[in-house]
């Protein structure tokens, strides 16, 4: 029989309020900082840096909701969104819990190579597919310099879950 536990309850709320707010001021006109038609899409690097600190199923639940938010303001992603970030927390997950530590450098690594290919799934399916002209300038032009710029908030991301994740711990280690 499981017991109730209030510090895990209190860090995936925190999480899940981290999630709303980066899917807030990503889909917000004017909420956040961009670079003409590049902007940033804080909610992939949320989802691997909670993923970090969390287990499996948990982790891609919370990435199946960023991607549920995501679909939201989206025209035509059709849930691709959440499929997307929920592999992508559950494969974070896996990865950090089976072979890489849980640090920054690992967590700039995740995110990179996250976003490189959330650029290039989102640049195929959207834009590529549906034979949209332009396509190559799209991508060069648009998909990989906001994966670029999306990378500059990774360890920011990183060290607030990181936070998060010892104020919990010592929260219940003080009780």
């Amino acid at each position: 029989m499981r017991t109730f536990d209030k510090q895990k309850l209190l860090r995936r709320g925190i999480f899940g309020l981290l999630v709303v707010l980066c899917a807030l001021l990503q889909h917000t006109k004017g909420a956040f900082f961009h670079i003409g038609v590049v902007h940033a899409w804080l909610l992939v690097p949320v989802v691997v840096c909670v993923s970090m600190h969390e287990k499996r199923l948990p982790a891609g639940l919370f990435g199946a909701f960023a991607g549920v938010l995501w679909d939201c303001a989206s025209v035509g992603a059709d849930g691709w969104y959440a499929v997307w970030l929920f592999l992508l927390g559950f494969s974070c997950s896996t990865l950090v819990a089976l072979w890489i530590r849980n640090n920054a450098r690992a967590a700039l690594l995740l995110c990179g190579g996250a976003l490189g290919l959330t650029a290039l799934f989102q640049w195929v399916c959207f834009v590529l597919l549906p034979g949209q002209p332009a396509a190559v300038h799209q991508l060069f032009s648009f998909s990989l310099p906001s994966a670029l710029f999306t990378l500059i908030f990774a360890l920011p991301v990183y060290w607030l879950t990181a936070l998060v994740h010892r104020g919990c711990t010592r929260l219940d280690q003080s009780a």
